[in-house]
């Protein structure tokens, strides 16, 4: 999310490359080739849709996540690699006994959908305060035909009914409102400011759930949450502060940035 210098010719050749199909080598080797009118077309008007700072995914109406396809809108954050990181550790972590999972703030549904269709025995209940959000959760999750995934319109645990869950996993809205003048204009001009920004420098959400969290994981459940990189010894303090006895690892991202947690409690 943070500024990227001169995204415009990456984001136009990535255009082109989903739109024909090629990829960076088979343009190369096409470049003088006829360019189909209906290609061409979409082309043009996504390249004047870039000048305006839109996201290409927003554009091209999908992103990948893990390497599947998703539709997105700008009700919905454009997935990113931090969060596949959190999600691969899930499935790591998971095990072969079944588990009922939680997804708070599920935005497009990726994360509950990705678990989905790896563990198709489980039970997962997707949730997002956004009614909008969840149109597109479901759209997805209808396209991978993913049966065991339930959704919720609720905000963190207020419409959930008291329940145990093994697995609750969240990338909740974590930036602060002071740090836009360190984000890509695309994501404050586009993406959806109901999933990207938390009160108290961004901590909101991480006090709300570790305040209620004991009442809805099970005695040997984990909590996976994903936070911005310069978040971690706050949230730390946070779960000092609520979850005393609870054990928290802190993982670090592919740039060596810690970028999201596991929290299970002492046994």
């Amino acid at each position: 999310m943070l500024k990227a210098q001169d995204k415009f010719p990456e984001d136009a050749q990535y255009l082109m490359e989903e739109l024909s199909g090629f990829n960076y080598t088979k343009l190369q080797l096409h470049r003088n080739d006829y360019v189909p009118v209906d290609i061409m077309r979409k082309f043009r008007d996504g390249l004047a849709r870039l000048m305006m700072d839109e996201p290409v995914q927003y554009i091209l109406g999908y992103a990948y996540f893990m390497d599947r396809n998703f539709s997105v809108n700008e009700n919905v954050l454009i997935p990113r690699q931090d969060t596949e990181e959190m999600v691969q550790k899930i499935i790591d972590d998971h095990g072969e006994t079944q588990k009922s999972i939680c997804d708070i703030g599920t935005g497009s549904g990726i994360i509950a959908i990705t678990l989905g269709l790896s563990f198709p025995n489980d039970e997962i209940l997707a949730t997002d305060i956004s009614e909008d959000a969840l149109q597109v959760a479901e759209l997805n999750s209808e396209n991978y035909q993913t049966n065991n995934i339930f959704f919720k319109q609720s905000d963190l645990f207020q419409n959930i009914e008291q329940q145990k869950f093994d697995i609750i996993v969240s990338n909740p809205p974590y930036i602060a409102e002071d740090e836009k003048k360190d984000m890509d204009v695309s994501v404050i001009k586009y993406e959806p400011d109901l999933a990207l920004y938390g009160q108290d420098n961004g901590l909101e959400f991480y006090e709300n759930i570790t305040q209620k969290i004991q009442n809805y994981l099970s005695e040997d459940g984990i909590l996976y949450m994903e936070f911005g990189f310069r978040q971690k010894n706050a949230i730390k303090q946070i779960f000092c502060d609520n979850l005393p006895n609870y054990v928290v690892e802190f993982h670090k991202d592919i740039s060596g940035n810690y970028r999201y947690l596991k929290a299970k409690k002492e046994m």
